[in-house]
């Protein structure tokens, strides 16, 4: 997979990318950040993953690699801005 320029930048950043793998959207997160949540998610007591669950687990992963910078304020409205 080639990425474009802030693509790359945004991996580095410990952001994740969405993608659409034929018709099947997706998120791209370096492996140290998948690792952390699939870590987290297996200690769950169900199993079962929740989109809300899964948006915590990605907060305090953020929270470690500098997602309180005063740039990534832009997301804060994210969910509100596509509607």
């Amino acid at each position: 997979m080639k990425l474009t320029k802030e693509q790359a930048e945004a991996i580095s950043r410990g952001e994740e990318i969405s993608v659409d793998v034929e018709g099947t959207e997706c998120v791209l997160v370096r492996k140290d950040i998948y690792a952390k949540i699939s870590e987290d998610v297996s200690k769950g007591p169900s199993g079962e993953v929740t989109e809300e669950d899964l948006r915590k687990l990605l907060a305090r992963s953020y929270e470690s690699s500098d997602w309180n910078d005063p740039e990534m304020d832009i997301y804060n409205d994210y969910d509100n801005a596509k509607k």
